[in-house]
């Protein structure tokens, strides 16, 4: 990784990447590809030891990567965490706005709460929300850059007793859209990526580790990886999808199809 031959080949190399939500799941396995695929990564996420830890694996392995304690739903902690690569790396390139929170988990309607919606649209939307609007700044010194959100396919089709989750998830694709058309001007791509069932606590929190309630909608009939979806992260991130913005991509096995 370190020679010159290979870094030649790395497709973000010299790139700075930014992660929320980077501790663990898709945000874990994202700051991991996308530091051996050349890129320096800031790591923000509010679990303090798995974010050391995770700088230690990538420092291991030849990449570069700080973690800052961040709670996404603090918009000054979000600038903080933008301003802390700034000053370290020198600029920002790629944003993954990736953490998420599915609150109480299955609820009909009528036994929802407004303190969980709330809590849900706080993390969901609003950490989404606060994260652009530090990220677009920075991107626009540095002459263009590319955010990548993460939705869900809750984000494109309802799902009963889940109400609160998808309503979070359909705004933040809402804005990413709209946000897209803004900034295309300015060299800013912003896309999102929509993940069907993954493997990761955050499934087994929902479905209580019976992953088959969501799985057995699934055509490939299993999970998808975090490894897959982080693949589809440095897709989007890289200059081959340099005309692609605006665009949602699921990773879903074919649940949407």
């Amino acid at each position: 990784m370190t020679t010159q031959a290979t870094n030649q080949t790395l497709p973000l190399q010299n790139k700075v990447a930014l992660i929320t939500g980077g501790t663990s799941g898709i945000g874990r396995a994202t700051a991991l590809l996308l530091a051996e695929s050349g890129a320096s990564v800031v790591i923000g996420a509010r679990r303090a030891a798995e974010g050391a830890d995770l700088v230690k694996e990538i420092e291991s392995k030849g990449g570069r990567a700080l973690f800052q304690t961040t709670d996404v739903t603090e918009a000054k902690q979000l600038n903080s965490l933008v301003d802390i690569a700034v000053k370290t790396y020198g600029g920002l390139d790629i944003a993954f706005n990736n953490a998420g929170f599915v609150g109480e988990g299955l609820l009909p309607l009528v036994e929802e709460t407004e303190e969980n919606l709330r809590n849900i649209m706080d993390v969901n939307f609003f950490g989404v929300w606060n994260a652009m609007k530090a990220e677009v700044p920075a991107l626009t010194d540095r002459g263009g850059g590319v955010i990548i959100n993460t939705t869900s396919v809750a984000g494109v089709k309802g799902f009963a007793m889940f109400s609160s989750y998808v309503s979070s998830k359909f705004a933040v694709e809402g804005l990413s859209r709209s946000i897209a058309q803004e900034v295309a001007e300015l060299g800013i791509r912003i896309n999102t990526i929509a993940p069907g069932p993954i493997d990761t606590d955050l499934l087994d929190q929902v479905t209580n580790g019976d992953q088959s309630m969501f799985t057995q909608y699934v055509p490939m009939q299993r999970a998808g990886t975090p490894e897959e979806v982080a693949k589809l992260v440095r897709f989007l991130a890289s200059d081959d999808a340099s005309y692609v913005t605006g665009h949602t991509l699921r990773a879903d096995g074919g649940m949407m199809s």
